[in-house]
């Protein structure tokens, strides 16, 4: 089985924005707590974030469980409502199995379903495309298919080998490596995991400011060199002609004194300063409050921070047609 998967595996098209077309902004992008699929769910938390910052995201995040009930719908329906509003969708392809059920063709069923619901949505062509990321932060405990390098990198082969054979254009699909920038010890750093410079088209990485947030077993303010900079080099040591984003990013603003909004306004205003700057293509912000309050805008409650980081014009929009040209 292995030897099928690695003789017949999708090969991505490697495309990188140097290559592929003119320079392009840092680009900006959302998760938002609610689905996608529904235009007063856009509305409300993409586009109105987009007036309020007085600059527009270029693309938006979700997850999607590999055993999703209904991929038939739950694919096609939020990648097209978002690109008829002007976002590219970055899809976190998640599972509570193991990678090595994923590995040995487990959930092969499944995925085929996923397969052909995003042919039929890609497969309608002009530029449509997504950015997906199998198996996101793979190389931390608290993820079902974590912690074990071998399968990771087979199940990454074999989700591609079935989008393949499922009719997913390689023009179609940018496919993502996303880890945990952190890991617990060297055996499960990122590089381990990584499936290959002909298997990934962008390598990407989450990274948090927890804080003194209660959720945190780690009580630490993280600046924004600490949060990213050791892992954006050896992101560029790992994939050098690979364009990085950040998958996954959030603050609290919990701080050794207390909760402080000036001090969550600060870290937005220092660290997009510091991505801009490292040669960072994309900022993907989880604006969720889940295990902390990570959340920019919701409720009310508006981080200027956010407002004034993004402000810096290394920041831009790029529309899905021409994203896909891009990248």
């Amino acid at each position: 089985m292995m030897l099928i998967l690695l003789t017949s595996l999708f090969v991505s098209q490697n495309i990188t924005a140097a290559v592929k077309g003119s320079k392009i902004p840092v680009l900006l992008g959302l998760y938002a707590p609610n689905y996608l699929g529904l235009q007063s769910v856009i509305n409300s938390q993409l586009r109105q974030i987009d007036e309020w910052a007085g600059k527009r995201h270029s693309i938006a995040g979700f997850f999607i469980d590999i055993e999703d009930e209904n991929p038939a719908y739950n694919i096609p329906v939020p990648l097209e409502q978002l690109r008829q509003n002007g976002y590219t969708a970055f899809i976190n392809l998640k599972s509570t199995r193991t990678a090595a059920q994923i590995s040995k063709g487990d959930l092969d069923g499944r995925l085929r379903k996923i397969g052909l619901a995003y042919a039929e949505w890609a497969n309608r062509g002009q530029g449509r495309m997504a950015f997906i990321a199998p198996l996101q932060e793979m190389n931390i405990p608290v993820e079902t298919y974590s912690k074990d390098p071998k399968n990771f990198k087979l199940a990454y082969l074999r989700i591609q080998k079935i989008f393949q054979d499922a009719g997913v254009s390689p023009d179609s699909v940018r496919w993502v490596f996303a880890p945990n920038g952190w890991s617990e010890n060297n055996e499960h750093r990122f590089e381990n995991y990584y499936p290959g410079n002909k298997q990934v088209d962008v390598v990407a990485f989450s990274a948090y400011n927890w804080g003194y947030c209660d959720n945190s077993t780690w009580k630490h303010w993280n600046g924004a060199k600490e949060t990213f900079e050791p892992y954006i080099k050896r992101m560029k040591a790992m994939a050098p002609n690979k364009p990085i984003f950040i998958a996954q990013t959030g603050t609290t603003s919990n701080t050794k004194k207390g909760s402080s909004s000036n001090a969550k306004d600060q870290w937005f205003r220092d660290s997009y300063s510091y991505l801009a700057a490292k040669g960072v293509q994309a900022i993907v912000y989880f604006n969720i409050n889940k295990e902390c309050d990570w959340a920019l805008y919701s409720n009310g409650a508006k981080s200027a921070g956010y407002k004034d980081a993004v402000a810096n014009p290394a920041f831009g929009y790029v529309s899905p047609v021409d994203l896909a040209k891009k990248i």
